[in-house]
């Protein structure tokens, strides 16, 4: 399969797909995320380079699923994947998050960023970007999950090759321009209903919502999705906001002189996170890091704990009990230094 070869005009090419084109070191990161990828109805690769975002997420989910030792049975159509690993069949359906009608496209993030530079340099302004980012996301995944949730009540659940087996639904972050900003804290709402986690005194504390107030709107959405069974036909969500075009370049052997990258970082050993700014070729970082993995406690076919256990993910087995490695990346910005003209002293 021929990703990167065009095959439609470039009226129609996406903005980050034009932008791929124009950055060759990351091709053979994306060829071999690709290796053995089948295009079932022959509209995958317009449709990378038409809409790109859930292409390529679906891309990025066949390299981690190979990576961690499944194989992928392309003889059916829907859903996206059924994976087999130890004997055990897995039905994953790929989705992702997208900018609300008039909302702004992932792409447009200068103005964002510009914003971004400037608040970022205080406390009370990165609170105010990361709670507004958090606030949209929440929304955005919840509209995703009810969607996939209704789509599989409705048609997937009575397919044969699918009944019996845990249904796992795989989001992936891209409602705004600062997505990658959002860390866990959405997912976590969506989830659990938490809308605060912090230290108090040493020891971890959590405030809770039960519903939202939707974004220019009186309506109210219940949040929470994993503390009854409402939602027991989803055995698990696979989360990730860092599966972007940064992953690629972060991946790619060649690495660049004037680019950057800021991370905010779990720190085992304090109770705040540690922020690092790194030249690229300083910079490590793997298929597997940001991806988090929460398991349905409620769930009517449970996933298996073992299918995707790895150090690098962040692993939720219910509300009270999850591993987390030291350094788990929630948040991941590549800069180029050429352009914005950024000082590591103006990260904090």
């Amino acid at each position: 399969m021929d990703l990167l070869t065009p095959i439609v005009s470039e009226e129609r090419m996406h903005h980050n797909f034009k932008v791929l084109l124009g950055e060759p070191d990351t091709h053979k990161v994306l060829n071999s995320w690709a290796s053995g990828f089948i295009d079932r109805d022959n509209k995958f690769v317009e449709q990378f380079q038409t809409t790109f975002n859930s292409s390529f997420w679906e891309i990025y989910l066949y390299a981690v699923l190979g990576n961690l030792g499944f194989n992928i049975d392309f003889s059916y159509n829907t859903p996206d994947f059924i994976a087999t690993k130890s004997k055990q069949n897995v039905i994953i359906e790929a989705v992702t998050t997208n900018n609300p009608k008039h909302g702004t496209p992932e792409h447009e993030r200068m103005k964002a960023l510009e914003r971004y530079e400037i608040d970022s340099l205080t406390k009370s302004g990165r609170e105010k970007i990361y709670g507004e980012v958090v606030a949209l996301a929440t929304e955005r995944i919840l509209n995703s999950v009810k969607n996939k949730s209704d789509h599989y009540l409705r048609k997937y659940s009575k397919l044969e090759h699918v009944k019996g087996k845990p249904f796992v639904l795989a989001i992936g972050a891209f409602e705004q321009p600062l997505f990658y900003y959002q860390g866990i804290g959405a997912i976590q709402k969506v989830i659990y209903g938490i809308s605060n986690a912090e230290y108090r005194n040493g020891s971890p504390f959590f405030d809770y919502e039960e519903q939202i107030k939707k974004q220019n709107s009186e309506a109210m959405i219940p949040i929470g999705l994993f503390k009854d069974n409402k939602f027991s036909h989803i055995s698990a969500i696979i989360f990730s906001p860092v599966a972007t075009f940064g992953k690629l370049r972060a991946l790619q052997s060649k690495k660049l002189k004037g680019v950057l990258f800021e991370t905010y970082n779990y720190n085992d050993y304090s109770t705040k996170g540690t922020i690092e700014l790194k030249k690229h070729k300083d910079y490590r970082e793997t298929l597997l890091d940001g991806l988090c993995v929460y398991h349905n406690p409620y769930a009517d076919i449970p996933l298996d704990f073992e299918l995707f256990s790895h150090p690098d993910i962040y692993t939720n087995y219910d509300e009270e009990y999850s591993r987390m490695k030291h350094g788990f990346l929630f948040r991941r910005r590549v800069i180029n230094n050429n352009k914005l003209h950024i000082k590591p002293s103006s990260i904090t």
